[in-house]
């Protein structure tokens, strides 16, 4: 299954660039962003920017060298539309977003949530090669028992749930 991935648009365009001022700088913003995320594919990818103030008054979609591009009616924010879709999508989407509202109500529709700079940060490294996989050497399973059940391990390691998340980014 393709991994959807769902961005909250200014955000992922903040961190990487920083706001443009005029509305000439960010619609280049934008269109620098679509262009960026088509070069990276990785599969279905949707951003959703803010029309809320200046929109059309019920919104827009449109398809964008493969990326689905949203922009929010006027009078809603593109948070409210991200948390709709989310709920509609459930599981299996990755949402993008650095607003902690909208990060809640993601992972509590099941969702995976990755902060805007961590994906920029991403999106910032070279695209991987899809080659096979490296192999890890075997290794045999009883080498080492000492019969001792006392909990060992890296106390610095990261929550599974964060592990999870940097495996799903590494996949795009």
């Amino acid at each position: 299954m393709a991994q959807r991935v769902l961005i909250d648009g200014y955000n992922l365009v903040a961190e990487l660039w920083g706001m443009g001022s005029g509305s000439a700088a960010i619609a280049r913003q934008r269109d620098d962003l679509i262009r960026l995320l088509a070069g990276r594919g990785g599969g279905a990818v949707e951003v959703v920017f803010d029309g809320w103030r200046e929109g059309q008054v019920h919104g827009g979609s449109e398809r964008s060298s493969g990326i689905d591009v949203t922009y929010s009616p006027r009078g809603v924010t593109a948070d409210e539309v991200i948390a709709d879709k989310v709920r509609e999508r459930g599981p299996g989407t990755l949402v993008v977003t650095s607003d902690r509202e909208v990060a809640r109500a993601s992972r509590a529709a099941g969702a995976d949530v990755a902060d805007a700079a961590t994906y920029a940060a991403r999106l910032r490294l070279p695209p991987r090669s899809h080659g096979p996989p490296e192999t890890a050497p075997e290794r045999d399973e009883d080498a080492g028992w000492s019969g001792n059940t006392a909990k060992k391990g890296n106390p610095r390691k990261a929550k599974k749930r964060d592990r999870a998340l940097r495996r799903r980014l590494e996949k795009l």
